[in-house]
């Protein structure tokens, strides 16, 4: 008798680079307001960020189901913890040349990525409810 449910996936099979991108693409919005896209105009606060934190979610949750991801939600979680490890490895870079970046205390960093990453799962289970649905 064989065994119905198919083996465990490794690390190794998702989509490491299309991960790693879909992280730095949510840079977009700590650029953003680095260079004062923020402070006024039509991304002004609070519409800047949200409206940015949609197209991120929006854009992971598409690519995750134009690919066809065959794990949607681990990759779009490791893609959240990438952006959470990318952000700081950002805020680090800019110590030097800008006074308020400061790096957070390690319970903050780690509760970034542990955020990210859970934001790209529930973006990721949207995108496997999405995937189900199709034929």
């Amino acid at each position: 008798m064989t065994d119905p449910t198919p083996p465990r996936q490794g690390l190794g099979t998702l989509p490491w680079a299309v991960i790693i991108a879909l992280g730095a693409f949510a840079l977009l919005r700590p650029v953003l307001s680095i260079t004062g896209a923020y402070d006024g105009g039509p991304l002004g606060k609070p519409v800047g960020p949200i409206l940015l934190t949609v197209v991120v979610i929006l854009v992971w949750t598409a690519t995750a189901v134009v690919r066809r991801f065959p794990r949607p939600v681990e990759s779009l979680a490791f893609a959240g913890a990438a952006y959470g490890v990318l952000a700081l490895l950002l805020n680090l870079s800019l110590q030097p040349f800008l006074a308020g970046a400061e790096l957070p205390p390690v319970p903050g960093m780690v509760a970034m990525v542990v955020f990210n990453a859970a934001q790209g799962a529930l973006c990721g289970l949207v995108a496997l409810a999405l995937l189900r649905r199709q034929p």
